[in-house]
């Protein structure tokens, strides 16, 4: 494989499940030009860190244009991205360059001259990827056996701009809340076409820039380091780069690592230890400007957890004060949104050690509702709505399901042990039957205008209908000793209607009680 069928400039290496294959000046050329593509070896967790390096890339090439035009040919794509690499030129598009005292693509030069000091040897992109699967399970360990170049540029993309801390050695990037968090991408977009949501998020990024600039990150204004590989770098931690030396949309790299190859020209990587992380912004907290990565009002980036973008996160994302507009840019409501937009949510959950799953999340936003979230008073008022809800939901769940459970497990005994765990399956699945009729509910009903309590009365009698699949779910499958089975059965059925009725009493109340 010759070093030139390894150019990004000029190698047709990303497979296009409609075109064929084409260069990263002719990705770009189709995406700025409004043509929708699909990149055939992209995988699912790798989608946001693509989606944001074409973003950054593209912002950083047109804003030293002078110019916020995104229809232009693949020539001048080309020409912008060379402008940005200056001297470096082509080497630092190209995955496998000799020379280390060069950048390679996603690669900064090694100043040694040699790579005796990168011990870690990788022969698969997917071992070289941001996912900890130690128990094989999910996804299978080394399953790319015959690897493209194309492989190789998304995992290299996905390390560098999304990985976290790995052990001594092994620092992660700055725009996550500490080692073992994630850098999540959460916006509105157009929809799920992917070039207007790479149009979109390039031109609100470039909106962004000045206001990075103001708000204290001590941003370089001009000449900032854009392209963090192009640096040298020899792992040491006075080489850490503080922000005053970054541009406001910089790409960074968090690994020393190189491509190299052999055996006929197959790609492998040699990877090295460093003393400290590339950029130091610990005490950040995740909190850099960066577009997709909301910020909470204490000024800690946002880190999901396991359950991923569920409605109560949505909720507070979207809507809540926890999450001030300055420190959520991308879900700010924009004209190239559309009338309908819809909130886009991913990310590759991460613990110590562990990768705790790929969440991704889609919210159609109805155009009643956009107008409402772009009017403050309006905005606030549904904020209010769905919060009640929410707190309606934990009622259910905690003062009506959950005794009522206790009562069926416990074989109908007139003292319970509240204690009980068990009746846990039964309430995650009543959450997860609330998560996929929350948000439809509450456009629903904020759309049509409905008054309050009519609205409560809805949203209550909703909260009771599925809690009461989820106490006849647990009726029959529940581990109920048959002696005493039938008496469990009657009184756990007479405790929740009267939980219910107490706790939810507007789902009992008559129509027309409410006109």
């Amino acid at each position: 494989m010759s070093h030139a069928s390894l150019s990004l400039l000029a190698a047709p290496i990303f497979s296009l499940r409609s075109d064929g294959g084409a260069s990263l000046p002719e990705v770009l050329s189709l995406l700025g030009g409004a043509e929708e593509i699909e990149f055939g070896a992209l995988r699912p967790h790798q989608q946001h860190g693509w989606h944001a390096f074409l973003v950054q890339l593209a912002a950083l090439a047109v804003h030293r244009r002078g110019d916020r035009r995104l229809d232009l040919s693949p020539e001048q794509w080309r020409e912008a991205l060379l402008y940005l690499t200056g001297e470096a030129a082509e080497s630092a598009w190209t995955l496998v360059v000799d020379d280390l005292a060069q950048p390679a693509f996603m690669q900064p030069p090694v100043p040694e001259g040699k790579l005796a000091g990168f011990k870690n040897r990788i022969h698969r992109p997917d071992t070289l990827d941001v996912l900890v699967t130690a128990k094989n399970h999910d996804e299978k360990q080394e399953r790319i056996d015959h690897a493209r170049p194309e492989h190789w540029v998304f995992a290299l993309i996905t390390l560098q701009t999304m990985e976290g801390f790995l052990g001594r050695g092994n620092y992660g990037i700055a725009r996550m809340n500490g080692g073992f968090a994630s850098r999540p991408g959460v916006g509105l977009a157009p929809g799920l076409d992917r070039a207007a949501r790479f149009r979109r998020d390039v031109h609100a990024w470039l909106d962004e820039r000045p206001r990075l600039l103001d708000a204290g990150f001590d941003y370089a204004e001009q000449a900032g380091h854009t392209l963090l590989w192009l640096l040298p770098w020899t792992g040491t931690k006075r080489e850490s780069l503080s922000l005053s030396e970054l541009d406001p949309l910089f790409i960074e790299v968090c690994r020393r690592v190189r491509l190299v190859t052999e055996n006929g020209g197959e790609i492998s990587a040699r990877a090295a230890n460093t003393q400290g992380p590339r950029v130091d912004a610990k005490h950040l907290t995740g909190n850099t400007g960066d577009l997709w990565t909301p910020v909470k009002q204490d000024g800690k980036a946002l880190t999901v957890g396991s359950r991923g973008f569920d409605y109560r996160l949505v909720t507070a994302l979207l809507l809540s004060s926890d999450y001030p507009e300055r420190g959520k840019p991308a879900l700010r409501p924009r004209d190239d949104d559309g009338d309908s937009p819809a909130l886009v949510a991913e990310v590759l959950t991460r613990g110590q050690g562990t990768t705790d799953g790929y969440h991704q999340r889609l919210v159609p936003v109805p155009p009643a509702i956009k107008r409402r979230l772009t009017r403050p008073a309006e905005r606030a008022s549904l904020a209010e709505l769905a919060k009640e809800r929410v707190e309606r939901v934990a009622v259910a769940q905690r003062k009506v399901l959950h005794p009522t459970l206790c009562k069926l497990l416990q074989g109908g005994s007139e003292k319970l042990d509240f204690r009980d765990q068990r009746t846990d399956r039964w309430l995650s699945r009543l959450d997860d039957a609330v998560d996929g009729i929350f948000f439809d509910a509450l456009w629903e009903d904020a759309a049509d205008a409905v008054p309050t309590d009519e609205a409560r009365r809805r949203w209550d009698r909703r909260l009771v209908d599925l809690a009461e699949r989820q106490l006849r779910d647990a009726v029959d499958a529940a581990p109920v000793p048959l002696a005493t089975k039938r008496r469990a059965e009657a009184r756990a059925e007479l405790m929740f209607y009267g939980l219910a009725r107490n706790h939810l009493p507007l789902a009992f109340t008559r129509d027309e009680e409410h006109p």
